[in-house]
């Protein structure tokens, strides 16, 4: 039976290999991202590696639920933000200091198109995770009587999370773009009152 300590390196261990694995990314690209490079570079042997994760995709995978789990401890913390359209402006401007992590974004989401693909699940999820969070909002938004009833939560959730990542792509071929002033405009578009409501 593992004890807590082990437990607690093993955690340890995991975190470092996936940030490991995001800056070979950054510096090497997708193709270059190798387990053999991941292994040395976190100081481990391939198998050991692998004990972990068991192939490229999953790593690679897990390397953006990690980045996940990271933004939802702080849209979760008490004096987080918790407007959608600016909780997602302010990951996009923490996005635009690391490059690598938007770049393995968007070669995983379209590799997920291929179901059989390890990030398909976690894109699944993601997706509906956000449209269901921001839905929500936008609910409890329309029974406080701070925005109209004609915005439709279902629609809005789902063009603010189009927004966001589309204006990332278009970031990573042009890094003039402010992305985070993109998805505020959009936002305010979005859930804006109509002159009938």
């Amino acid at each position: 039976m593992k004890t807590k300590s082990s437990y607690a390196k093993g955690v340890a261990k995991r975190e470092e290999i996936l940030q490991a694995t995001l800056e070979i990314f950054g510096r090497e690209g997708e193709r270059n991202t190798t387990l053999r490079a991941v292994a040395k570079e976190s100081g481990i042997s391939l198998t050991g590696l692998m004990h972990y994760f068991e192939s490229k995709d999953h790593l690679l995978t897990e390397v953006l639920r990690a980045s996940d789990r990271a933004a939802e401890a702080r849209f979760r913390a008490p004096d987080a933000v918790r407007d959608p359209g600016e909780f997602l402006a302010l990951a996009l401007t923490a996005t635009a200091a690391n490059a690598a992590r938007a770049r393995l974004y968007v070669t995983l989401a379209a590799a997920s198109t291929d179901p059989v693909h390890p990030a398909h699940a976690y894109f699944k999820e993601r997706f509906a995770l956000l449209r269901t969070t921001i839905g929500k909002h936008l609910e409890a938004e329309e029974s406080a009587g701070r925005i109209g009833p004609r915005v439709d939560p279902g629609f809005t959730a789902s063009a603010l999370v189009a927004a966001s990542d589309g204006i990332m792509l278009q970031w990573l071929s042009d890094p003039a773009i402010d992305m985070a002033d993109h998805v505020r405009r959009v936002w305010r578009a979005l859930t804006a009152p109509r002159a009938d409501d």
